[in-house]
Parts: C-alpha cells; sequence; structure tokens
C-alpha cells in the first residue's frame, strides 16, 4: 500500500493498518470493512486520511454491494481537507438515494444521515430535522439484528440527528444526544461521547439548568482525549456558567479558548456570549461588527427558524440594551420576544404594560434562565405599580430559581435599586457582591427609568419630542414652576445636565411623546 505524506504514520495508525491488510488478504473486504468501522473513532477526526488509505483499497464490489461506504469515502475527504465542520457538501448517491425497499439498514441510515449534514451545512435547517426525525423512525421501526450489525457506527449517525434536531430546537434534541452518549460508551467511543456530551451541556447551560449543565461537563471532561474544534460547545458552556457566577474573567479565558477553533454549528452561541461579555463603549463596537460579519457570513442560517436565529436576536438585543438603544424585542422564538418586549417596557417605566405582557407568558413551562427573567420582570413590575403581595411572590419564586441554579447575572435583567427594595422586602438576601458586581459593570442609562416618576417620565418623553417649555406645561396642564422643578428632578436622577443631554438619552431609549 502506498501512502503518500510528508509525516511518518503514527504507531497506532501502522497498526491498524496492518491488521486492516491482514484481514483484507484472509477474510475478504467485509471483514477489513469492519476494521474500518472499529477504528472509526479513533482516527476520523485525527487522521482521517489513514482510513481514506485503508478505503482506497478495498475493491470496487464492496462500493456496489454496500453505497453507503462512498458517503463515508465523501466524509473523510471533506474532513481532511481541514473545512470547517458546518461546510460539508454532499454529492448524490444513486445507490443509496433512491428509495428501495431493498437497501440494508446500513445503506437507508447513512443516506438519510449524509442528507441531514447536506442541509443542515446548507442552512435548510426544516429539511435537516425532517430527515433526523425520519432517520430515529427508521431505526426504531428496525431488526434488532439489523440494529446490532451498526452497534458502532450508530454513534456517528444519530449525532448528526442530535444536531440537526439542535439547531432546528427540537425538544427531542437532548434525548438525542443521550442515546448518543450512552451507545458511543457502551462501544468504547471516547470522542463521539464527548462530542455528545458537550453538546448536551451547553443545551442545558444555555437554558439555565446549570446543575445538569455541570453533570454533562463532568461526562465530556472525563475522556482522555485532547482538545478539537468538536469541543467549542464545552468551551461556551464554561464560559456561559463562569459568567452567571460572574467570574467574567474565566467567562472570557474559555471564550477566547472557544474562538481559536471554528465555532461551526455554535457561531450564533458564541456571538451571543461575546455580546454579553461586552461592557465598554469598546467592546460593543467590536462586538456589533462580529456581529454583522458572522450573519453575513451564515445568512443562510441566520434567517431560518431555529437555534441560530434565537441567538443572534439575543446577541443584538444585549448590545441594544448595553447601549441604550431599545427600538423593538425582535425574535423568532414567541416567548423571547415578548420577554424582551417587557424588559423593554419596564425599563421605559411602562409598568402595566410590562406586567401585562409577562402576565401571557406560561412562565412554568420555560428554561430556567427565561423564566427566571420574565419573574424579575414582574417582581419589578409590580412593585413599581404598589401591588406589593405579588411582587414579593413573584421575586421568591425568582430568588428561588436564581440561588438554586447558580444564575447570578439574571439579576441584571432589572434594575439595581429595584433589586435591593425586593430583597429587604422579602426578607430574601442577594449576595452583596453580586449587587456591587451588578453597580459597577451596568453604565446602562435604562437603570434610572423606573425610578422616575410617572409625570417625569411625561416630561422626558415631550423633551425628546422638540417641544418647548410653554408647550410641554400646557399640554400636561401645570404650571411653568412645576415644570421647572420636575426637570430639576429629572436631571438629577437621570445624571444630566440639560436638555440636550436629557433628550438624547430619549432618544436612545426609544421615548417620545406617544410614550408620554
Amino acid at each position: 500500500m502506498t501512502i503518500g505524506r510528508a509525516q511518518p504514520l503514527s504507531e497506532t495508525a501502522a497498526a491498524f493498518l496492518v491488521r486492516f491488510r491482514a484481514e483484507l488478504d484472509s477474510h475478504g473486504w467485509r471483514a477489513a470493512a469492519r476494521v474500518i468501522e472499529d477504528h472509526w473513532d479513533r482516527f476520523v477526526l485525527t487522521e482521517p486520511q489513514i482510513l481514506l488509505d485503508a478505503f482506497t483499497t478495498l475493491p470496487s464490489e464492496a462500493f456496489i454491494e454496500t453505497p453507503s461506504l462512498l458517503i463515508e469515502v465523501d466524509y473523510l475527504r471533506y474532513i481532511a481537507s481541514g473545512a470547517a465542520p458546518h461546510a460539508f457538501r454532499r454529492r448524490f448517491n444513486p445507490a443509496a438515494d433512491t428509495p428501495s425497499p431493498h437497501l440494508t439498514l446500513r445503506d437507508t441510515l447513512f443516506g438519510v444521515t449524509s442528507r441531514v449534514a447536506a442541509h443542515r451545512s446548507a442552512g435548510r435547517i426544516a429539511d435537516a430535522v425532517a430527515n433526523a426525525t425520519e432517520a430515529r423512525r427508521v431505526l426504531d421501526a428496525a431488526d434488532a439484528d439489523d440494529i446490532a450489525d451498526l452497534r458502532v457506527a450508530l454513534p456517528h449517525l444519530t449525532i448528526h440527528w442530535a444536531q440537526a434536531l439542535d439547531v432546528g430546537d427540537s425538544p427531542l434534541a437532548a434525548l438525542e444526544y443521550e442515546q448518543t452518549w450512552a451507545a458511543a460508551v457502551a462501544t468504547g467511543q471516547p470522542r463521539v461521547s464527548r462530542r455528545a456530551a458537550a453538546s448536551l451541556a451547553w443545551m442545558h447551560a444555555e437554558q439555565g439548568r446549570i446543575h445538569t449543565a455541570r453533570k454533562w461537563l463532568d461526562h465530556a471532561t472525563g475522556f482522555d482525549v485532547a482538545v478539537d474544534r468538536y469541543d467549542v460547545p464545552l468551551l461556551l458552556a464554561e464560559a456561559l456558567i463562569a459568567l452567571d457566577g460572574l467570574d467574567t474573567e474565566r467567562a472570557r479565558q474559555q471564550l477566547t479558548q472557544a474562538d481559536q477553533f471554528v465555532a461551526g454549528e455554535y457561531w450564533a452561541a458564541s456571538l451571543w456570549l461575546h455580546s454579553l461579555l461586552s461592557t465598554s463603549p469598546e467592546d460593543i463596537i467590536i462586538t456589533e461588527t462580529l456581529v454583522t460579519r458572522e450573519t453575513r457570513r451564515h445568512v443562510s442560517r441566520a434567517v431560518e427558524p431555529g437555534a441560530h436565529r434565537r441567538l443572534v436576536a439575543l446577541a443584538r438585543w444585549t448590545l441594544r440594551a448595553r447601549r441604550g438603544t431599545l427600538r423593538g424585542p425582535g425574535g423568532p422564538d414567541d416567548r423571547i420576544p415578548a420577554a424582551i418586549a417587557a424588559e423593554n417596557a419596564y425599563r421605559q417605566g411602562r409598568f402595566s404594560e410590562a406586567h401585562a405582557t409577562v402576565s401571557r407568558l406560561p412562565s412554568d413551562d420555560m428554561p430556567p434562565r427565561l423564566q427566571g427573567a420574565v419573574l424579575l420582570v414582574a417582581a419589578a413590575s409590580e412593585l413599581r405599580l404598589d401591588r406589593r403581595e405579588p411582587a414579593l411572590d413573584a421575586f421568591r419564586r425568582a430568588h428561588d430559581l436564581i440561588e438554586r441554579e447558580g444564575l447570578s447575572m439574571l439579576y441584571a435583567t432589572i434594575d439595581t435599586q429595584t433589586l435591593r427594595e425586593l430583597s429587604e422586602a422579602s426578607g430574601l438576601p442577594v449576595d452583596s457582591a453580586v449587587l456591587q458586581f451588578l453597580h459597577n459593570s451596568s453604565d446602562d442609562p435604562r437603570a434610572a427609568i423606573p425610578s422616575l416618576s410617572r409625570r417625569e417620565r411625561q416630561v422626558l418623553a415631550l423633551l425628546a419630542s422638540g417641544l418647548s417649555n410653554n408647550k410641554i406645561a400646557e399640554t400636561l396642564f401645570i404650571t411653568a414652576n412645576t415644570l421647572k422643578s420636575t426637570v430639576r428632578n429629572l436631571y438629577r436622577k437621570l445624571g444630566v445636565n440639560d436638555r440636550t443631554e436629557a433628550s438624547d438619552l430619549a432618544h436612545r431609549l426609544g421615548l417620545d411623546s406617544a410614550t408620554a
């Protein structure tokens, strides 16, 4: 066998090729193909060319009788090329793609899985989810003996199904990852086990289920394999958990390490974390540029419903919140834009609107991260509407969830002063270090808005409309002296010095005369 490479073979690779050749010579191509399958997990990510070398020595009859081998060769060539994990392009394979009752379970599942990967790569998420769902249906209906023959190969197929379901925000994704992990552990395939566990860690961390995320992180890091580009979800999960615990230094370290790899399916998740860590004006500008660039690069994925579009919307919202330019919720998920709109209304002092919005959301059916934010907005809005008991009830539920899951960063959903008031009134302490962190890290101009009286908010909105002082007084049916007194109090609370600064702030917050 001729090996055309500059680097010498590793000892493990050389031993594999010797065994492969022995099986091929002694027992034929079927036995040799099983050797490739047994070593797939060992070489597919680290030395794919070794597997390709083995495939090239198989006789043509192997590919005629087992069309799925052609798909494996295609995939290995793509991996060996160093292409981005999301860049797989699939060639049409008549033998595997033409519907036929005579196809083996292996050929059927390999054919469907390659379509899953190709659709996901092209941004056709709905098609990828449909194919992944169909693949699972076929597998569940298959004969036990046929499934046993695929025992080693299955985790490498089901990981693709899980990823498609994941980016499609399917509720079936977690179960598919768990089944992949269990099957890979049972067959001694640490790399695919680690990939499945890392993806589950990110999924749970993003939803705010931190204890469950930590469990899967332990599973992922329990394998003695080198960190590679498929560890991006692991690094992002660790970054988000650190950020939830207000450890921004560790969060930045993990995100920086993730940025060294091509983010693949996690490019939008990376953008969201970058936005959460952008606090200075310089950081915000850099991240806004990054969001624009990456969204253009992944335009087909950014517009399709699913995790990518949802996370890009959250990244953009977070950056607008940092700037104080809240114009509208955006986003594809019906609950997320509603929660964002409620926070927006609360920050602009429209407490009745904020309360009405969150009251329509089924908070008990939400992931912890979203549920905690909704409960905090509900509590703060109720408090400002002088509804003390409902406010404290919502805060107690939010406090219990946040403390249980370790989601301290969620407290930043409401302003620090209101958080202090709710903490004192409920008798539920918020760690002073958390309060100090939130106070020190926030220069968000929204924070002052909830402290304004209704009259002060009206005056601020009318100042932004360009009306003269006399016209504002006339509109509000108050005297000029009353208006002057109100404006002085307004400037003091907002930390501004004149009408121009106050008007600019009002515009940044999306306030106008209609708000008044």
